[in-house]
């Protein structure tokens, strides 16, 4: 099929280079004229683990291409996927001006004489697939489209082994042939058994409610943790014995500074927004939010704990800054306020992270150091925070960190590290609700 998908962002790019790889015609369109030539090239504006090579792959077989001009592929495409963004205004809500504008672009270009499947896969509001087909017909009457909502479930940082191996594929529209091209054009991807029809406003509901579920039980099993804390129980011990419960699984029950990125913040605040649309008070997601808020900062609160007289001029090494390993991605990274916070309290703070350096420096305070090597942030650190789990981290010598570090505080952000190795080598070791 003739796929067009607008936007080259974390979904857009990811999207449309895999379908691509399973055979399809693939045209991305983006505005950023800069990121076109740089996509022609093979090369990616973001990192996703095993993205670029299937770019370079699919551009060399001429399975994908990139252009500026969304009217012209517009104009003979079986599919069309708006994956825009969709930020977060300040009262909470979703920011649709970028999927709008898409719509108006569109309606100009809709042939009147071809059946076209048109996706909504951002992550919109409910009732978004309705007010992108009210802007089309409202220029372009003869349009013969269908506007549908298929959600993606991707996690950044294994994005591509995801879109291959979906849990679930969600199709929502009432209309017949739309559901019947979505359906074919996943096929390869999931069984049939897999692939959920639903109507648009039902798809757009269970994208929202399926981020404010694990962004809700993240917070849950931090909240968890910090009781742990109080009364000396061990939060992987415990997580191990809520998780054999196969109502509840293990996954997602892993304690440390809460969530971050793009999608679960933004989307857990966006359905607290639409609920308040409606007179609703969303006491539960609001909590979430909260717990979510104090989390991030559990660092700091043990170093100023641990150091009651205060922390002026005291040398932190902070190791991992995108908000999680796998992406270069510094949306609502713990990292940030972490750092802010310690910057504060008058701490001379070094950090490092192997993707994120430039693209981190504008978000943090000017008084913060980068380094490019971990050993450079390490040497002469009173205490190290390990903030994103980046598989370098957790394979370091500990004998090494040892000899670099003036003193010997490990605070384990993630509840990733080897506590009784670093204590044997003399750490005071930090987990989040370990015992």
């Amino acid at each position: 099929m003739k796929l067009t998908i607008v936007g080259t962002g974390y979904v857009g790019l990811v999207s449309g280079v895999c379908f691509a790889e399973l055979g399809n015609n693939v045209v991305c369109v983006d505005k950023d004229e800069q990121k076109v030539e740089q996509l022609k090239q093979g090369m990616s504006p973001i990192y996703e683990d095993g993205l670029e090579p299937l770019l370079q792959k699919n551009i060399h077989n001429e399975s994908i291409h990139f252009t500026s001009d969304l009217a012209n592929s517009a104009m003979d495409s079986d599919i069309i996927m708006i994956a825009v963004g969709t930020p977060q205004r300040d009262d909470g809500s979703a920011d649709l001006s970028f999927v709008r504008a898409v719509a108006e672009e569109l309606a100009e270009a809709l042939p009147a004489d071809r059946q076209t499947v048109i996706v909504n896969k951002s992550t919109v509001p409910i009732g978004s697939a309705e007010e992108v087909e009210s802007i089309i017909r409202k220029k372009n009457a003869n349009a013969d489209i269908a506007v549908c909502s298929v959600p993606e479930f991707l996690r950044e940082g294994s994005a591509v082994k995801d879109t291959f191996n979906p849990d679930r594929i969600v199709i929502g529209t009432d209309i017949d042939w739309a559901s019947e091209r979505l359906v074919r054009l996943h096929a390869s991807l999931a069984d049939r058994e897999q692939i959920i029809t639903t109507s648009a406003r039902s798809a757009e509901m269970i994208k929202y409610a399926s981020n404010a579920f694990l962004a809700t039980k993240i917070s849950f099993i931090n909240e968890i943790a910090n009781i742990c804390d109080a009364y000396g129980a061990d939060i992987d011990e415990v997580a191990r014995g809520v998780g054999a419960d196969r109502r509840i699984s293990p996954h997602f029950l892993s304690a440390g500074l809460g969530f971050g990125g793009s999608c679960f913040p933004k989307d857990v605040q966006a359905l607290i927004s639409l609920a308040k649309d409606k007179a609703y008070e969303a006491n539960m997601l609001n909590s979430t939010i909260a717990i979510n808020a104090k989390q991030r900062l559990k660092p700091v609160d043990i170093l100023q704990q641990r150091f009651p007289q205060g922390l002026q001029n005291f040398k932190i090494a902070v190791l991992g800054l995108a908000f999680k390993p796998g992406t270069d991605d510094m949306r609502y990274a713990p990292s940030i306020d972490i750092i802010h916070e310690l910057v504060k309290a008058g701490a001379d703070v070094h950090a490092h992270d192997p993707i994120v350096l430039d693209a981190a420096a504008p978000l943090l305070p000017r008084a913060v150091t980068l380094h490019n090597e971990a050993e450079d942030a390490l040497s002469g650190a009173e205490a190290t925070l390990l903030v994103t789990e980046w598989d370098m981290y957790k394979q370091y010598s500990i004998a090494d960190m040892s000899v670099s570090m003036a003193g010997k505080i490990i605070i384990d952000g993630r509840n990733t590290l080897d506590a009784n190795a670093f204590k044997a080598h003399g750490f005071d070791y930090y987990g989040i609700g370990r015992r």
